[in-house]
């Protein structure tokens, strides 16, 4: 970096800054001792969000073969359910490519670490079981075939192969078959699960169980499944004690039948499967299992939210109307190995979210079915809960900074802190970003994701009946620390699954029109829907680049204030760091061919983001800090 620009910059930040010193050499005595004494960085970045990370994050197990975080390699983003990445969410993007669009995607696209996509679409009428594209422009790299299980649907899952360095594996659990495969589509494995339901209920995907090195299913008819991660071969299998949920969504039967020929265009008819089953599934009715599960790396403890035993509601009749919340590890017993619960937690109306953990695994984190954000410890003990005005839908957003969750209604977006004994609200915002006219109103449509700058988002605008109803939709960024919009951006079509975040930043969507199909059913003006999957692009890549050098600044900063108080946090921060140089350097080479970045811009990004290598490798995170806040600066623009 230029020292013209250090000294501009730095005698800027100065009046602001509690400093004995200016210049990436000269700072005060103790700044980078760790001991919480004045604060580290020099030059204040420039940066698109008001959020930072403040004092010691919770660390997750670094174990071998979960993958990064710096990209999307579950259908909640890791083992956790966090719907966290460690990168920057591109604060500038526009609806890009739309591919695959005969596929209907109820969950959403997983990426290997070159950004490649791979997904499983719901009963797809080709006879494929997986699908991946490249990342440019979508194109199908290579499909597998869905002979034996075609109903599909479940989220694939990325992880790395430790025998191999830098290799990277794909697994997919269908109901009566699950494989493994490399990244250019060779089969490793290819395995019979055991089950045998000859309906073969949907599997929402897999997670890994480090203890036994093993994958691990769970169906919708609440049989769970764990198979050898290098060989296929079982490992062990559960039935949960629970009954399905009461059928029938209370939907008019000419509503549902109008419904049906809509979902069709999308999805193979299954024999003996009525447009009513079809809507039950995708409402989560008559069924034991509705959300995917959580893994605690560290103990291997696996968690569930699925239906309590049928006696649990006071009635044995083959129907359960009470949720729980299951503990299960796999424990050894001579040689063999099996599923045991270790504690469960019944709830009145059942959960209707995934369940999450916080990165050290020690709270769960769940919402019931009447607007309650409940914290329960690992013996399933309850911490506390709190009302956010609504019922929850898909998982709690876990951050591993500064205490916080968000959560997501049908109509609204809600930040909580975790306060140890209680929940605090923190805001709560209900998307306006549609100008919507006459009887339509704006509301939420998803859960977010957790960008290390701000929380992607899906809004529409529609009419509310018994719920939202969209017409139009898009997908937006949010300020972390205020619930601002930082960015909207219109596009179709809307998902039902999550905000996948690829390792560039962008957003993709596996399309699943659900709420539409109903707004056309019902005559609503709505354009025709969309299936596939959608790339949101980033745009000015300087500003991604910016956003990127600012979130390390900070994060870099923050660690070196702490650094001896929790050295396993900052070591993962420097983790992180590396990450957010990673995006930044491929954003500015990407940006200087878009026109974004000038080449003596690109020239001065990447001199600062070796300098801030080489003091990450010298352990001098307030060197770190100020080579990237000198970038975040160079771009604010």
């Amino acid at each position: 970096m230029t020292a013209s620009r250090t000294a501009v910059a730095c005698s800027a930040a100065l009046a602001g800054l509690a400093v004995g010193g200016c210049g990436s050499g000269d700072r005060s005595d103790g700044a980078n001792d760790g001991g919480g004494g004045a604060p580290v960085v020099l030059l204040e970045p420039a940066c698109g969000s008001s959020w930072k990370p403040s004092g010691c994050r919770v660390v997750s197990s670094d174990d071998p073969v979960l993958a990064s975080r710096a990209t999307w390699r579950n259908l909640h983003g890791d083992a956790l359910n966090t719907d966290e990445v460690s990168i920057v969410v591109a604060p500038r993007f526009s609806s890009g490519w739309t591919t695959e669009q005969a596929t209907f995607n109820v969950t959403g696209p997983v990426f290997d670490s070159r950004g490649n996509l791979y997904f499983a679409p719901l009963l797809p009428k080709e006879d494929v079981s997986l699908i991946s594209l490249e990342p440019e422009g979508g194109a199908r790299r290579f499909a597998l075939p869905g002979t034996g299980a075609r109903v599909g649907g479940g989220t694939p899952m990325v992880l790395r192969n430790p025998d191999d360095e830098g290799e990277e594996l794909v697994y997919l659990g269908l109901y009566d078959r699950a494989f493994a495969v490399r990244t250019d589509g060779e089969v490793v494995w290819d395995k019979s699960t055991g089950l045998t339901n000859p309906d073969k209920p949907s599997v929402f995907g897999l997670n890994y169980h480090p203890q036994s090195d093993a994958i691990v299913g769970i169906a919708r008819d609440g049989f769970v499944y764990a198979l050898d991660r290098k060989t296929g071969d079982p490992v062990a299998t559960f039935e949960l004690p629970g009954e399905a949920s009461p059928a029938g969504s209370g939907l008019p039967a000419e509503l549902v039948a109008a419904v049906t020929p809509l979902f069709e265009q999308f999805v193979q008819r299954v024999p003996g499967v009525s447009g009513a089953d079809l809507v039950d599934v995708l409402l989560g009715n008559g069924t034991e299992v509705a959300n995917f599960f959580s893994i605690d790396p560290h103990t291997g403890r696996i968690w569930i939210a699925a239906t309590a035993p049928d006696a649990d509601d006071g009635t044995t009749d083959g129907v359960s109307e009470l949720g729980a919340l299951y503990a299960l590890d796999i424990v050894d017993g001579g040689g063999t190995r099996a599923f045991t619960e270790i504690c469960r937690r019944t709830f009145q109306g059942g959960s209707a979210s995934t369940p999450s953990l916080r990165a050290d695994g020690d709270r769960v984190y769940v919402g019931d079915n009447f607007g309650k954000l409940i914290a329960i410890d690992n013996q399933c003990e309850l911490l506390w809960e709190v009302d956010v005005g609504g019922q929850i839908v898909g998982s709690i957003g876990v951050s591993s900074d500064n205490a916080e969750l968000f959560a997501a209604t049908q109509t609204s977006i809600i930040k909580v802190f975790d306060r140890d004994t209680s929940g605090e609200i923190a805001w709560s915002v209900q998307p306006d970003v549609l100008d919507p006219t006459g009887m339509e109103i704006s509301f939420n449509l998803n859960l977010v994701s957790i960008g290390a700058n701000g929380l992607g988002f899906q809004a529409g605008a529609g009419v509310e009946l018994t719920r939202p109803l969209p017409t139009r939709v898009g997908v937006g960024l949010l300020d972390r620390e205020t619930g601002g919009i930082l960015h909207f951006t219109e596009g179709l079509d809307e998902t039902v699954a999550v905000m996948s975040v690829g390792p560039e930043g962008g957003t993709y969507l596996g399309n699943s029109p659900v709420r539409r199909l109903f707004s056309l059913a019902l005559g609503l003006e709505t354009p025709p829907p969309v299936g596939g999957i959608t790339h949101y692009e980033p745009e000015r890549l300087d500003l991604l680049v910016r956003d990127a050098a600012c979130a390390g600044a900070r994060r870099a900063a923050n660690a070196a204030e702490n650094e001896s108080v929790c050295p396993d946090s900052t070591n993962a921060d420097v983790e992180q760091i590396r990450e957010l140089v990673a995006q930044a350097r491929g954003a500015a080479a990407t940006g200087e061919s878009t026109g974004d970045i000038t080449a003596a811009e690109r020239a001065e990004i990447d001199a600062g983001l070796d300098s801030a290598g080489d003091a990450l490798d010298d352990g001098n995170l307030a060197d770190a800090a100020n080579a990237l806040a000198e970038i975040s600066l160079l771009l604010d623009r």
